[in-house]
């Protein structure tokens, strides 16, 4: 009577363990639902960007984004890495700081960006005319861009439009906050 009982319990686990599926292959997490990188330190690329300024030390910078800068061996380069792919770099130059941001292209893509209009804003600086921040963000139809160097001089923005392509424009402060330059990746 045991030895019946027993193959009928034996039995019913392999009938168990068949129907179930067990098996060893894990089951992975869906690669279209990415997770967010959070930054290491305690602001964000951009708001890093926002918050530090040209004539800072630094351990100034240091303590805005929250954990010490790695110096270059030879150089007066830091750059903190706030996330696989973003990151502050800021060079000194006679106690002046230019500062530069890596950021993720993919999260700053813009869908309404024309190139069209970033090659004709190019053609209308070559033949002399100039714009200023917001007169630029005008021409491209409203659309902000992000602030990608600071220098004792300049600032430089870049726009990303949905196909990758990034259209950079550098505004002089010996312009009067005017475009010099303006390039197209």
């Amino acid at each position: 009577m045991k030895r019946k009982i027993f193959m009928i319990l034996l039995t019913c686990v392999l009938v168990l363990g068949m129907t179930t599926g067990c098996s060893e292959k894990k089951e992975e997490a869906p690669k279209d639902k990415e997770v967010e990188e959070k930054a290491k330190g305690k602001c964000e690329v951009e708001e890093c960007m926002n918050l530090i300024e040209t004539n800072m030390t630094v351990e100034e910078v240091n303590e805005i984004i929250g954990f010490d800068g790695e110096k270059e061996e030879d150089k007066e380069i830091y750059t903190w890495q706030l996330t696989e792919k973003t990151k502050i770099e800021v060079e000194y130059t006679d106690g002046q700081g230019t500062i530069t941001a890596t950021m993720d292209k993919e999260k700053i893509k813009e869908d309404k960006l024309k190139m069209s209009i970033c090659y004709g804003i190019q053609s209308s600086l070559r033949n002399g005319e100039t714009f200023n921040y917001e007169e630029m963000v005008e021409k491209l139809e409203g659309i902000e861009g992000h602030l990608a160097t600071k220098a004792p001089t300049f600032k430089r923005y870049i726009w990303v439009s949905k196909d990758s392509q990034t259209f950079g424009a550098s505004f002089s402060d010996s312009l009067d906050g005017k475009c010099s330059i303006a390039s197209i990746r």
